[in-house]
């Protein structure tokens, strides 16, 4: 079985977000335990061509103050809506009036009335998003001391033949380096990856998992002139 993928070129356009504050170096791996968020992609409008998202939590304490913040591929994260706090009823809402200016190209209300509920309102990362970049959001505490983290791939690079995927996914800011991953090979098939860029081949065998997973592996490509494609 022969894979092949193409590997778009990509020019990141990296706009700075004008803030009055140093970014908050917020880390996923420090999670506070037991917090859940959730990113749920919500169904294609004819108004919208981007990806749309939703978000849902449970779990979280009462009577603390939250607030949701974005991290865009290659920034850290900021701040763009704050004050939601878990009413009477479960759900998180927000009786703050104004979020950071520059959020209202990414997020839309679903509703116009106050108090905002969280889960009214949708996420746009934006219609020229990376290809295979993570996209991600955290809910934090005032103090940052409870942090919940979640993350998406709003345009995914995949390809699939029967049960059999294979992803792509950014780790570079210059578009030239992936971590290649796959499900639902056989349990200990031996499998072959072949890399072809600027008239090189680069060639590697794999052993699949007793899950039927292809094991992560970075790579990268690179060339001169005009021609920045792989397959």
């Amino acid at each position: 079985m022969i894979w092949c993928i193409g590997l778009a070129s990509f020019f990141l356009l990296c706009t700075s977000l004008a803030t009055a504050h140093e970014p908050v170096l917020l880390d996923a791996r420090r999670a506070t335990p037991g917090l859940l968020l959730e990113i749920i992609e919500l169904p294609a409008t004819i108004t919208s061509a981007t990806a749309r998202y939703r978000l849902r939590v449970s779990r979280l304490p009462r009577d603390v103050v939250f607030g949701v913040w974005a991290k865009d591929f290659g920034h850290s994260f900021h701040e763009v809506a704050t004050g939601f706090r878990m009413d009477a009823s479960g759900a998180m809402v927000s009786s703050e009036l104004d979020v950071a200016g520059w959020v209202w190209r990414w997020w839309h209300w679903l509703v116009s009335s106050r108090p905002r509920r969280l889960d009214e309102m949708a996420l746009e990362p934006g219609t020229y998003y990376p290809r295979g970049a993570f996209w991600e959001v955290a809910l934090a505490s005032v103090d940052l001391t409870r942090t919940a983290f979640a993350k998406v791939i709003p345009r995914p690079i995949t390809a699939r033949d029967g049960p059999c995927t294979v992803s792509l996914d950014l780790v570079s800011r210059r578009g030239d380096r992936f971590v290649a991953s796959g499900a639902g090979f056989a349990p200990d098939e031996d499998v072959v990856t072949e890399l072809w860029y600027a008239g090189r081949m680069i060639k590697k065998s794999q052993r699949v998992s007793a899950e039927g997973q292809l094991p992560p592996d970075v790579i990268s490509h690179g060339a001169s002139g005009n021609d920045h494609s792989a397959y």
